[in-house]
C-alpha cells in the first residue's frame, strides 16, 4: 500500500496555502502561492505516489489543488474557491467551468467526509473525538493575509492535518471494509456512505445482471399510493388494519413521503400501553418509568433479526422500475454474508451488512437510483403492523404486558411461571410471519421516553439508549459522559453518584460540546461555530450565540476549551455534574 498524505488547504485573494502530512513518519510539506517549477514538480510526485486523505476534498481540496497543479495563482484559486463555498459548485460542474479533468489521473484518494456517520464538519468530528483542538478558522476568508497572518495560517492548517489523521483513524474499520468491497466489485467505495456503498454495489450487479445500465426513476413528487398487507397481517381486536389500508400515502415536493395525518395522530391502545405509527417506525409512548424484574417477576427483550431486509425477501418486494433482478442480487447478498458470517470471514461479513442494511435509506432518496417511496412504505408499514400484530398476541397471555416497543422490537414483563406460554406465543408469531427474533432478559428498564433509557442485562451488560448511551464514538456529540457513566453505574452496581463523580480524572469524561450556529461567544472572544466547554466554580459566565448575543443553552458556568488542558483544571465545578447525574436519574423514574 501506498504512503498516507492527509492534505489541508487555506485559500485568501493573496495567499495559497497547502499543507500535506505524511500519517506514517509525520513529515510535513508546505506549499505556498506562487509556485516554482521545482515546487510543482515535487508536489506533483506528493500527490501521485501518496495515497491521499482528505475532509470534504472531493468536493473542495481536490479541485482546488488541481487547479494549484495548473499553475494557477491565488487570486484565480480564490475565485475558484468562492465558486465552491460560497455558490455550491459541485464538482462535476467545476470539471467544465475550470476544464479540468478530476478522476482520471491515477490518484488514489479517499475522502473522510461521507465515510464518517451522519451529517457533520471536521470540527464536529474532532470534538467527538477529543481532539486537542478544534480552534476555527483564525482569519476572515476576505482578509489580506499579512507575513504574520501566514504563521498563523500554517499552524491551523497543520492542526487540521493532524485532525484529519484522528479521524482516519477512527474509521480505519471502515475504510479497511470498503478496501475490501471495492476489491470484490472492481468499484472505488472508499469515499462512500453505507447507503452509498449499497447503492453502488446493488447498481453495478443489476446491471451486470441486466446488461444494461439503470437510470434515477425522477421526482415522485404528488404521487399518492396505497398500502397493501401481506395475508399473514391479522389482528384478533385491533381494528387499525383497515384505517392503514384506506389511508393515502402522498410523496412531497421533497421527494418525501408524508405520513396520512389519520395515522400520525391516532393513539394506538393495547393493554395498558399507548401505541403511535410513524414514516420511521413504531413507537410506544411510555414516560419516566421503572420497571424492574424480581423474585415474581421476569423481563425479556425481543429484537426482530435483520427486520427490513427479512421484510424485504420475505414478500418478494422490489423497486419497479428495477424488476425482479434486485431481488436476486440481494438475496444473493444476504447468502452471502450468512456463509461468511459462518466461515468466520468477518471483513466480508461486516462489509456485506453495510450493503444490505444501507439499503433502504436509498428507497426514501429521490436521488438515487434505488429509489422507491412506494416499496418504503411498504416494508416499514408492514414491519410497524407486525410488531402491533405481535403485541396483541402478547397482551392475551395471563401475567403478560408489553412495556415498550420501538422500530424492530418489544421489552416484556410476565410472570415467571408464564415464561413458557409468553414464548410459545412468540414463536407463533415467527412462523405466522416468516421472521426469527433475539431474545435478551433484563434485571431492569429506566425509561425517559421510548428512546431514551438505560436497560441492565442479566448477564451483567447494559443498553443504553438516545441521551443516556454514549453511541458510536462519531455519531454523537459528548455531553459530560461523567454524568451517562454514574448512572449507569448507580442502576447497574449501585454506586455512589457523588463517589463516581469525584474518582475521575480525565478531563475528557467532564468535557460537553455543540454545534453553534453562527459561532459561539465568551467574554466577548470568538470561539467558533463548535463550542466545546466545561463547567467550573465561582463563574457567572456563558457562552453566547456571536449574532445575537443569545445565551448559548445549558451553559451558564461553562468555560470553552477549544485546547484541551493536560488535566483536570482545580476549579472543576464537580458539583455541577452531580446534579445533572441525579437529575438525570429523576427523568429516568429514579430517585437516588
Amino acid at each position: 500500500m501506498k504512503p498516507t498524505l492527509v492534505w489541508d488547504l487555506e485559500v485568501y485573494g493573496n495567499y495559497t496555502l497547502a499543507v500535506f502530512k505524511n500519517v506514517e513518519t509525520k513529515a510535513v510539506w508546505r506549499f505556498e502561492l506562487p509556485l516554482d517549477e521545482l515546487d510543482l514538480e515535487v508536489m506533483r510526485h506528493l500527490v501521485t505516489t501518496h495515497r491521499l486523505v482528505g475532509f470534504n476534498s472531493i468536493g473542495y481540496d481536490w479541485p482546488l489543488t488541481m487547479l494549484i497543479l495548473r499553475g494557477e495563482n491565488s487570486a484565480t484559486i480564490k475565485k475558484a474557491s468562492d465558486r465552491i463555498i460560497v455558490h455550491g459548485l459541485t464538482w462535476w460542474h467545476f470539471e467544465k467551468e475550470w476544464n479540468v479533468t478530476l478522476d482520471k489521473l491515477g490518484v488514489d484518494h479517499i475522502d473522510l467526509m461521507n465515510v464518517a456517520p451522519l451529517v457533520g464538519g471536521l470540527k464536529v468530528y474532532s470534538g467527538r473525538l477529543h481532539t486537542h483542538s478544534i480552534q476555527d478558522l483564525p482569519i476572515d476568508p476576505s482578509a489580506t493575509i499579512t507575513e504574520e497572518q501566514k504563521l498563523i495560517l500554517r499552524r491551523y492548517c497543520e492542526n487540521d492535518c493532524n485532525n484529519t489523521t484522528d479521524l482516519l483513524n477512527a474509521l480505519k474499520e471502515q475504510i479497511e471494509l470498503r478496501e475490501s468491497m471495492s476489491a470484490t466489485y472492481g468499484i472505488d467505495l472508499r469515499s462512500k456512505s453505507d447507503q452509498q456503498v449499497a447503492e453502488a454495489v446493488i447498481k453495478t450487479e443489476c446491471e451486470r445482471r441486466l446488461g444494461t445500465r439503470l437510470e434515477k426513476p425522477g421526482s415522485a413528487s404528488g404521487d399518492k399510493f396505497r398500502y397493501h398487507p401481506p395475508a399473514w397481517l391479522k389482528f384478533t381486536g385491533l381494528n387499525i388494519l383497515e384505517q392503514v389500508i384506506g389511508a393515502w400515502f402522498i410523496v412531497s415536493d421533497a421527494g418525501k413521503v408524508l405520513m396520512p395525518p389519520e395515522l400520525a395522530k391516532r393513539n394506538i391502545q393495547i393493554g395498558a400501553a399507548t401505541y403511535r405509527m410513524g414514516i420511521g417506525g413504531l413507537h410506544s409512548q411510555e414516560k419516566s418509568r421503572v420497571v424492574e424484574a424480581d423474585d415474581q417477576y421476569m423481563i425479556m427483550d425481543f429484537d426482530v433479526a435483520s427486520y427490513y431486509p427479512a421484510i424485504l425477501l420475505n414478500e418478494g418486494l422490489y423497486p419497479k422500475h428495477i424488476g425482479p433482478v434486485f431481488l436476486e442480487v440481494y438475496r444473493a447478498l444476504r447468502d452471502q454474508r450468512l456463509a461468511a458470517k459462518k466461515a468466520g470471514r468477518t471483513i466480508e461479513a461486516a462489509s456485506l451488512k453495510v450493503t444490505i442494511l444501507g439499503t433502504f435509506g436509498k428507497l426514501a432518496n429521490e436521488y438515487s437510483v434505488l429509489y422507491s417511496p412506494d416499496l418504503f412504505i411498504q416494508i416499514t408499514v408492514t414491519g410497524q403492523l407486525a410488531l402491533l400484530m405481535f403485541i396483541e398476541s402478547l397482551a392475551d397471555v395471563p401475567g403478560a404486558e408489553v412495556i415498550s416497543a420501538n422500530t424492530d422490537g418489544v421489552t416484556v414483563r410476565c410472570y415467571r411461571e408464564y415464561e413458557g406460554e409468553v414464548m410459545a406465543t412468540v414463536k407463533a408469531w415467527e412462523r405466522a410471519t416468516g421472521f426469527e427474533t433475539e431474545r435478551t432478559d433484563y434485571s431492569g428498564v429506566y425509561s425517559r421516553d421510548v428512546s431514551n433509557y438505560v436497560a441492565i442485562k442479566t448477564d451483567g451488560g447494559t443498553k443504553l439508549k438516545g441521551v443516556y448511551g454514549e453511541g458510536l464514538p462519531l455519531s454523537k456529540n459528548k455531553m459530560h459522559t461523567i454524568c451517562l457513566t454514574a448512572v449507569r453505574d448507580y442502576l447497574q452496581f449501585g454506586a455512589s453518584i457523588r463517589e463516581t463523580v469525584n474518582r475521575f480524572t480525565n478531563v475528557r469524561e467532564f468535557v460537553c460540546m455543540r454545534s453553534v450556529k453562527g459561532g459561539a461567544t465568551y467574554c466577548g472572544q470568538e470561539i467558533g461555530r463548535v463550542a466545546r466547554w466545561i463547567y467550573v466554580t465561582n463563574s457567572t459566565e456563558a457562552l453566547h450565540y456571536k449574532v445575537n448575543n443569545y445565551l448559548v443553552p445549558d451553559t451558564a458556568g461553562a468555560c470553552p476549551v477549544v485546547e484541551l488542558p493536560a488535566g483536570v483544571p482545580d476549579d472543576l465545578d464537580r458539583e455541577w455534574y452531580i446534579r445533572k447525574a441525579q437529575s438525570m436519574l429523576n427523568d429516568l423514574g429514579v430517585m437516588s
